[in-house]
């Protein structure tokens, strides 16, 4: 039986902040104890992932170095971890410096980085993702497919608004069929060549966060090429604001207790 190609992931942790009302970059505000950062990257490690970039705030690589120093996998095994600069200009173009670092980390981390190798990218502000989440989208790169992104069904109502003044109030034009709808999470996982060829395609979107994309699928979609979805998990939730800090701290706690309710 042939070993299962090492899957590679990009953390993207550039983010000021400025929702959560912190002092700092966002991804190294502590939850249950850990930085944001390096928790994220820990769970990685351990669903197998064989080397992380971080893309972080040029004035702070020091700081991000030292949060992800020593973090090792289910075995024991330290793995490379490179902090890069991330981008001022949009998540998008962070990405793409994040993938610009990722031949260096795999060379590393004896890893192929081949058409076919499965690359993550994942957001550090979602540091509470299990690793069965983690494996399950990488099960399915290493399956065949190109991209695929973890979603959960949206439970409100949604409506769509036309123009208006920013405060509103603003016309509703309609409502969709929230059952077709997913909210979509990280990691999204994708096939090397596929993320490559959709950055590269993209490249010029990346400047100004008015054109960039908001996730990466959107830019293999662009493509015409396919992208599947797979069940996220509650537990891979998004830190934006300071009520979202409390839920996460106490999910923390009471996973890191051992309650299981991360899974494995």
């Amino acid at each position: 039986m042939s070993v299962p190609e090492p899957a590679l992931a990009v953390v993207t942790a550039a983010g000021s902040g400025t929702r959560l009302g912190c002092e700092g970059p966002k991804a190294l505000v502590p939850v249950a104890g850990e930085p944001m950062v390096r928790r994220a990257v820990r769970l990685l490690a351990l669903a197998g992932i064989a080397g992380v970039v971080v893309t972080a705030p040029e004035e702070s690589l020091a700081a991000f170095r030292v949060a992800v120093e020593g973090i090792r996998d289910e075995a024991g095994a330290a793995i490379p971890v490179e902090v890069t600069a991330g981008s001022a200009f949009s998540r998008q173009a962070s990405v793409a410096r994040g993938l610009d670092a990722l031949p260096d980390l795999a060379a590393r981390a004896g890893a192929a980085l081949d058409d076919a190798t499965p690359v993550l990218v994942h957001d550090a502000a979602r540091c509470l993702t299990p690793p069965d989440l983690v494996r399950h989208v990488v099960a399915v790169v290493r399956s065949g497919a190109g991209a695929v992104v973890p979603g959960l069904p949206v439970t409100d109502t949604l409506k769509q608004v036309g123009e208006g003044p920013v405060e509103g109030p603003l016309p509703v034009v309609g409502t969709p069929d929230r059952t077709r709808l997913r909210a979509v999470q990280t990691p999204q996982g994708f096939r090397w060549g596929v993320l490559r060829r959709a950055h590269r395609a993209a490249r010029g979107r990346g400047g100004s966060e008015s054109t960039a994309a908001t996730d990466d699928a959107s830019l293999v979609e662009a493509l015409g090429l396919t992208v599947v979805m797979v069940p996220g998990d509650l537990m891979a939730l998004k830190v934006t604001t300071r009520s979202d800090l409390l839920l996460a701290g106490l999910l923390a706690s009471a996973d890191d207790e051992g309650s299981g309710l991360g899974g494995k």
